[in-house]
């Protein structure tokens, strides 16, 4: 049965934006169907959002479920051939594409320590000892 969006759906909330109050919506279902023991992307948007597709974070720098910055969206789109915009990520699917681009360019066959510290700290990033606490933070939603 496909979920329905109505006003009660959202009781409570002040957000009177329709494309909002969807998204949410989408949101919601999505996230109440992850399942307990998440795989990375999961973990990752979890840490880096909490799930939500619409967030903006580091001073406007990243966006998304996933936080991508500019300079990943232009990196795959220039070893992958893609031609994704800024604004795709806010899109999930699109999101995870350029996730599973990202990490399986730099990271192929390696652990999700290491794919996960890559994402955080750039191409290099499994080397960062910045990177080590994100990677914490990750384990814990593995």
């Amino acid at each position: 049965m496909k979920p329905t969006l109505s006003h009660d759906t959202v009781t409570g909330c002040s957000v009177h934006n329709l494309r909002i109050r969807r998204a949410l919506f989408i949101l919601c279902v999505a996230v109440s169907a992850l399942p307990a023991r998440a795989g990375l992307w999961e973990a990752v948007c979890r840490v880096e959002s909490n799930g939500n597709p619409l967030a903006v974070g580091d001073g406007g720098r990243a966006a998304g479920i996933a936080q991508i910055w500019a300079i990943t969206v232009k990196d795959v789109n220039r070893f992958a051939g893609t031609k994704f915009t800024l604004n795709d990520r806010f899109s999930v699917e699109k999101s995870k594409t350029i996730f599973q681009l990202y990490t399986e360019h730099y990271g192929k066959g390696r652990s999700d320590q290491f794919k996960a510290r890559i994402w955080n700290g750039g191409p290099t990033g499994n080397t960062k000892k910045s990177t080590i606490a994100y990677w914490n933070k990750i384990k814990k939603h593995l």
